[in-house]
């Protein structure tokens, strides 16, 4: 959701309709030097439920990008990537309805916990209330500020009006003041070295939506209602705490009585972190460096194992008792070719092993049930891989759609996401999957 984020240099050539204030010199000499206009791009804050970042429940609309995905009742929320949360109503299977969507801008990632539902906005970790759906509401006491790193250059567009100047600046972001809702053009007169040229050379963040996890707790009596979300995440509830990925850091939060999560403690996790998955007293970190353990029999004391590494690669995992499931992903934002699905034995975790491996196209996120894996591969459609030979997988299966991003499952049924249509299988009858219903943005509008 990343992960997650990766620095580069970026020229911006576009046009917008932005604010310009001009700032006099008090002289226009200093020590031979002439003072030049600078045409200074400056940041506008705003804080959680200010204008463009008010959290509100509108109705459905149409779901063209499509990112990470969780199951809650007898519903699905699907994000869609810095604008906000669709609601699906999937009591019928056959027929889901889109029936909402929860603007949040800057939303990546999400998880629900009794009827509240946590999320990211940019920097921030909000809280909605919505076990009245219809009325969900944003608990602004709840919000805890600066948690995650973001792009603050997503609003901005280069304006015309600064092509009559010589000399154009970024001024630096001060995250203290809230978060980066769009930018305003200062003109300020300034003692100019004319040997520097400056450029419009950005230091900006870009998103990378590969991040993962798999949210796998298993609901038991007595026990919190918690979403079960698809190997995209990083956001994983556990016993009253939930963590939550930084690239290096992994934060723990522990969510009290009233459902407000109070800051609890972080660890360096060494590696760029993608993904969480759980495995009854066991969490599993993809990286894009590899793979990393921890026990987590106490939630609010995580305890590192063991980790094992490969090149650079866009890696989800799952497992079960005695095998991870990594896919490795290559292409630009992954800085590696490798396209494949890696089988780890972790029976014993201070002796991770590779013991199998199958090549794929281009995947994203897998479960497994017994002995098949469900890999989205992208373009390349749904492949069902029987792993009855963890040293020996071969892929039985494969399911064309346009794009496979991530997947739910639900054993007898799986729920995937593409870009921008929603699945659902059957899979009582694996390796074969029966198509229960396909739905875009447009026939799942209600």
């Amino acid at each position: 959701m990343f992960r997650y984020f990766s620095f580069f240099a970026l020229v911006v050539w576009s046009t917008a309709c932005t604010k310009t204030k001009i700032v006099d010199p008090e002289t226009e000499e200093s020590n031979g030097r002439k003072a030049q206009k600078v045409a200074y791009y400056t940041p506008v804050y705003a804080q959680p439920n200010e204008g463009l970042l008010k959290v509100q429940v509108t109705p459905p609309k149409a779901y063209t990008k499509t990112g990470k995905i969780i199951t809650y009742e007898n519903y699905i929320f699907i994000n869609e990537p810095l604008e906000g949360i669709h609601v699906v109503d999937n009591s019928n299977p056959e027929a889901p309805e889109n029936i909402a969507f929860i603007t949040v801008k800057g939303n990546i990632d999400m998880t629900i916990v009794d009827g509240f539902l946590y999320a990211d906005m940019f920097s921030a970790l909000i809280v909605l209330d919505i076990r009245e759906l219809a009325n969900a509401q944003l608990i602004e006491d709840f919000t805890v500020d600066q948690v995650f790193d973001y792009d603050p250059y997503w609003a901005f567009e280069y304006a015309e009006e600064t092509q009559a100047y010589e000399y154009v600046r970024i001024d630096s972001v001060d995250h203290s003041k809230g978060i980066v809702v769009d930018w305003e053009i200062e003109i300020r007169w300034e003692y100019i070295n004319d040997k520097i040229d400056f450029g419009i050379w950005l230091g900006a963040m870009r998103y990378d939506d590969t991040n993962a996890a798999l949210d796998a707790v298993t609901e038991a009596s007595g026990s919190p209602n918690i979403s079960q979300a698809g190997s995209l995440t990083r956001f994983l509830p556990v016993d009253g705490a939930l963590y939550a990925l930084n690239r290096w850091e992994l934060i723990l939060f522990k969510i009290n009585e009233q459902h407000q999560p109070e800051r609890f403690g972080k660890t360096n996790t060494e590696v760029n972190a993608e993904t969480l998955f759980r495995l009854n007293d066991l969490m599993f970190i993809g990286a894009t460096s590899g793979m990393q353990m921890y026990d987590i029999s106490d939630p609010f004391n995580p305890k590192f194992l063991n980790q094992i590494n490969h090149f650079r690669s866009c890696d989800p995992v799952v497992a079960d008792d005695t095998y991870a499931y990594v896919t490795l992903r290559g292409g630009t934002n992954c800085f590696t070719t490798d396209n494949e699905l890696q089988i780890i034995r972790i029976d014993n975790p201070q002796e991770l092993k590779v013991v199998g491996r199958q090549l794929l196209f281009n995947p994203h996120g897998l479960a497994v049930y017994g002995d098949h894996v469900l890999v989205c591969d992208g373009t390349a459609g749904i492949k069902v891989v029987d792993v009855s030979d963890r040293n020996q997988p071969k892929v039985l299966e494969t399911y064309p759609i346009p794009f496979a991003y991530d997947v739910i499952l639900n054993y007898p049924s799986a729920v995937v996401i593409g870009e921008g249509k929603l699945y659902q299988y059957d899979l009582s009858e694996l390796p074969k999957l029966i198509l229960i219903s396909e739905k875009d943005a447009k026939t799942a509008v209600r």
